[in-house]
């Protein structure tokens, strides 16, 4: 089977940064079709998406969600497999788009990602399929939109939610995963992800807010205790920080994150979603069989299929 790809991109006032993204999918080692999702842009974002995009598609600011955006750009897309970019995220390689196809050979494999490490923190050498249970072990870990890709069989089944104001993303994710898909996750597959503190302290303990509200709001994460949040501050960081333990405790992203999180656990209404799915699930198989079906690293795929 021939597979092709089609890239949505979300943008809104992103002219610093998309060129570079638009450009290096343009230079991915597979011809793609390039969809740019505009919520409203006045800087020059869509002169710029225009040049260099196949399509450009344009929602207005206040009908904007990150699901419904999504949504809209695959229902314009012709490629068999859809891969979603943040305007400022840029692929890490050529093969991106490529490699990220190659795991579709696994007719469990809904979606990919990128991960270097599994759920508990092992340095993940070849790719990783995730499981059920490990959204609810581990649920801060998993699917993101900032550069991933799906199957379009399977979105077309189960679309975005469009009434999240974020974690569209995890909640498809364990949709896919209570339905029986999996979610291949693997190193080669990284976008550049170091947006989130260039914004500043502010913007980044609200765009955590945000994001902890919805997974929370979701059941995604228990609501924490201002026990559970003193508890976090002071243990150490799990797996990604070999700073001494004292500079990691006093670093203001990560009181801030914690302090988001928190107060999102006191005001985040209750939604049904796809984690509940997992759980019943789950209770169904019977908690000892959920703990001895884990996860495991695997070798990485061979070629993508090609007619």
């Amino acid at each position: 089977m021939t597979r092709t790809a089609s890239v949505i991109v979300r943008a809104k006032d992103k002219a610093d940064t998309i060129g570079l993204t638009l450009r290096a999918v343009r230079e991915q080692s597979v011809p793609v079709e390039l969809i740019v999702v505009d919520s409203g842009s006045t800087d020059g974002t869509l002169d710029i998406a225009h040049e260099l995009a196949d399509q450009v598609i344009e929602m207005a600011p206040e009908e904007f969600t990150y699901g419904g955006a999504l949504n809209l750009g695959a229902r314009a897309a012709h490629g068999t497999v859809h891969c979603a970019l943040s305007a400022h995220s840029v692929p890490h390689s050529r093969t991106w788009v490529e490699d990220s196809l190659r795991y579709y050979d696994d007719p469990a494999v809904v979606g990919t990602n990128y991960a270097k490490r599994t759920p508990d923190g092992t340095p993940l050498d070849g790719y990783y399929l995730q499981r059920p249970e490990d959204a609810l072990r581990y649920p801060r870990w998993g699917f993101s939109n900032h550069g991933s890709s799906w199957r379009a069989s399977t979105w077309r089944e189960m679309p975005f939610r469009e009434d999240l104001d974020a974690a569209e993303d995890k909640e498809w994710s364990w949709r896919a995963l209570a339905r029986g898909g999996t979610i291949a996750f693997a190193p080669e597959l990284r976008v550049s992800d170091g947006h989130r503190r260039k914004a500043g302290l502010g913007a980044y303990a609200r765009r955590i807010h945000k994001e902890r509200t919805a997974v929370i709001s979701l059941g995604g994460i228990a609501r924490p205790t201002l026990r559970d949040a003193v508890h976090e501050w002071w243990s150490p960081v799990q797996h990604a920080d070999y700073r001494p333990v004292a500079l990691r405790r006093l670093s203001p992203y990560r009181i801030a994150e914690i302090a988001a999180t928190y107060r999102a656990g006191r005001t985040a209404p209750t939604i049904p979603s796809g984690i509940h799915e997992i759980k019943a699930l789950v209770q169904q198989d019977g908690p000892e069989a959920a703990l001895e079906v884990g996860p495991v690293p695997g070798t990485r795929p061979g070629p993508a299929s090609r007619a």
